[in-house]
């Protein structure tokens, strides 16, 4: 099995609990990022110290503190719990799926991103700092 990106899921998990928290919720990968949220949640469930990381994440999504507390709970789970580990690699597999057929790209915690041709373009409403989403692009004709 190849090895989970941690860092990864508690990006996602933080971005989740940051568009709850907003009120916007990506549709394209809302249902893929709440499952892997609900099966995390049910996973820490009965550990007060794991619980409560996840419950200080919901709070400060934006807080990489936080974010490493719920990295540092998942990693220890992975190494423990050989079915844990499947699911949520299971989970994260989908999710990439369901965001590669939504037309949707999630860079977290990275600078500029090139495929292809190594041209970054950004336009329209929005251009981030650290965390950019995009969502339902089309390549130009001849960029696929």
């Amino acid at each position: 099995m190849e090895p989970l990106a941690l860092n990864t899921v508690a990006g996602w998990l933080a971005d989740y609990a940051a568009q709850v928290a907003g009120g916007v919720v990506d549709s394209a990968v809302a249902d893929g990022v709440r499952r892997l949220w609900d099966a995390v949640a049910a996973r820490f469930g009965g550990d007060p110290v794991a619980e409560g990381a996840l419950d200080r994440l919901r709070e400060q999504p934006e807080n990489t503190r936080r974010q490493g507390a719920v990295e540092d709970h998942l990693e220890e789970l992975v190494r423990s719990d050989p079915e844990f580990a499947r699911t949520l690699a299971e989970l994260v597999r989908a999710l990439g799926e369901e965001s590669a057929a939504e037309g949707s790209t999630h860079v977290h915690g990275s600078g500029a991103v090139a495929a292809g041709q190594g041209r970054v373009s950004i336009s329209g409403t929005y251009a981030g700092g650290r965390d950019v989403h995009v969502h339902g692009v089309t390549p130009p004709a001849g960029n696929e």
